[in-house]
């Protein structure tokens, strides 16, 4: 059984796992994330936002499979993104650093990462979702695209300790919890 649910302790060191074995994959050029190894992400960056209360993890029959830092915290680069929809900060929802272990790939598990990402945003009360992704990562933006993000810019940036950075920014709005419209209409 597939579960999303907040981060424990024990779970930094999966986490942290995840991290090392995308950095191994990105060194090998299986994939390319435009992550470096000793910079970000690191055990840090999970253990951060574990302090924060703001990490996740989703395991299938008690594995970790995949994990995403999801808060209402926008990165400062973000005001430089042309947004489509305006929001109060408090009705943003921003997803990132989703993880999906790289032994499990192809399983739809970032895929359903971004539905219950959906879901808690709007159970929360917010209408806009934002993310981001380093320009390289091409399967991301593919994922993203199929799932209805529009990419609405490229910000270049120093991000996350690592220079040079083209980010794409991303967003879907989910609609007006006040008036009815959600995900779908």
């Amino acid at each position: 059984m597939v579960v999303v649910r907040k981060a424990v302790q024990e779970d930094l060191d999966d986490v942290a796992k995840i991290y090392e074995h995308i950095h191994v994959e990105e060194e090998r050029g299986a994939i390319s994330t435009g992550w470096i190894k000793n910079i970000y992400p690191v055990r840090k960056t999970a253990t951060d936002s574990f302090e924060r209360n703001d990490l996740f993890v989703m395991q299938d029959e008690g594995k970790t499979v995949a994990a995403a830092i999801i808060n209402k915290v926008q990165v400062p680069c973000y005001i430089e993104a042309a947004w489509k929809h305006s929001a109060e900060k408090n009705e943003v929802m921003v997803l990132h650093t989703l993880v999906v272990e790289p032994s499990e790939k192809r399983k739809g598990y970032g895929r359903s990462f971004v539905a219950f990402y959906e879901a808690y945003a709007e159970k929360n009360g917010c209408r806009e979702l934002r993310m981001d992704t380093n320009a390289v990562n091409l399967n991301a933006r593919a994922m993203y695209r199929k799932l209805g993000y529009e990419e609405i810019g490229i910000v270049s940036c120093e991000f996350n300790g690592i220079p040079n950075v083209r980010l794409v920014c991303l967003e879907k709005y989910i609609g007006c919890p006040d008036c009815g419209n959600t995900v779908g209409d």
